[in-house]
């Protein structure tokens, strides 16, 4: 075991310790774990350090969570692409925000409890323009496939349990993703993706999804816990410059969940701030305008890159990739 997954082992017996007593963390300060993390990893010179990610795919014409939602995202630039995973019944994992899905006919679906055939055969509704390029249910293998080597993939774990998280992982590093897959986990999923990064010899990036009643007591478990990524939301109000300098000065990159605003100037006004304090990707919900904002501030859309041949062209939309 090298010494950053030791360290977060550590980190994780002491924190389940403390959970265990909720009066450590009720009406008092957070309590720092007094054990430091190794430094920093540095991102691959391939993969961007800010900017926009597509909430479930985002608003594109397409049904979220789906292939063509994300291949529309991919081919706007986006810098991160966030997805939601699940298992079904006969353990194959599929990308969907909700264990129970309803299709645009009004038929529904439980993903736990439905094996994979049952999940796909429900109809999600076409993209517009596409009127017969029927969604579905994508798998994750079909979604890592036509991902491009040079985007942030934001992995959430919806199931907190690690044989779910221990299948993601493995999953990921079948592909040879791991580089660039942020593994969205909870306390029960953290340690099953840390054995497989064990074992396979690589490690990745995991964003920690415990979140706490208090803003501050999920900031000093990511810390204690040496995750790379944290993922604030809007419901605790915008993070401050200083909270946002102490997650960097301890290695913890920002992801900021999430901006549904669909007019320009509104989303402008509350997206333009983040950035500029700090925040490395924010979730957004209209990708749209969120790439014009960005691109005015500097930061160019991503241009897809693929190992050998793309999956599909990005000059020939819109394109069906969803055959179940």
């Amino acid at each position: 075991m090298d010494s950053r997954k030791l360290k977060r082992s550590v980190r994780w017996h002491w924190l389940s310790v403390m959970f265990a007593s909720s009066t450590l963390w009720v009406g008092c300060a957070s309590t720092a774990i007094p054990v430091a993390c190794d430094p920093p990893r540095s991102f691959s010179p391939d993969l961007p350090v800010h900017g926009i990610s597509a909430h479930r795919g985002g608003v594109l014409g397409c049904p979220d969570n789906t292939l063509g939602a994300f291949q529309r995202a991919i081919c706007l630039g986006v810098h991160q692409i966030e997805l939601d995973v699940r298992a079904t019944a006969d353990a194959v994992l599929v990308v969907a925000h909700d264990n129970r899905m309803t299709g645009h006919g009004g038929q529904s679906v439980t993903i736990s409890q439905s094996t994979l055939a049952e999940v796909q055969a429900l109809e999600l509704g076409p993209c517009t323009e596409k009127r017969d390029c029927q969604q579905h249910i994508p798998t994750l293998e079909d979604v890592l496939a036509i991902m491009p080597t040079n985007i942030w993939i934001n992995l959430d774990i919806k199931e907190n349990d690690p044989l779910v998280a221990r299948l993601v992982a493995e999953t990921v590093a079948k592909l040879d993703r791991v580089d660039q897959v942020i593994f969205g986990a909870r306390a029960k999923a953290a340690p099953a993706v840390w054995q497989v990064e064990r074992e396979s010899g690589v490690t990745g990036w995991i964003g920690n999804m415990s979140r706490q009643l208090l803003r501050s007591q999920y900031i000093d478990t990511t810390i204690a816990s040496c995750d790379e990524f944290i993922q604030l939301t809007f419901l605790r109000g915008k993070p401050s410059r200083k909270t946002l300098d102490g997650l960097k000065q301890a290695g913890v990159h920002v992801n900021y969940s999430w901006l549904k605003e669909k007019d320009e100037e509104d989303l402008r006004d509350k997206l333009a701030p983040l950035l500029k304090r700090g925040v490395d990707f924010v979730l957004v919900d209209h990708v749209n305008p969120a790439m014009k904002i960005v691109e005015s501030l500097g930061i160019s859309p991503v241009v897809p890159q693929w190992k050998g041949q793309p999956p599909f062209s990005c000059s020939a939309l819109p394109q069906c990739l969803d055959n179940p």
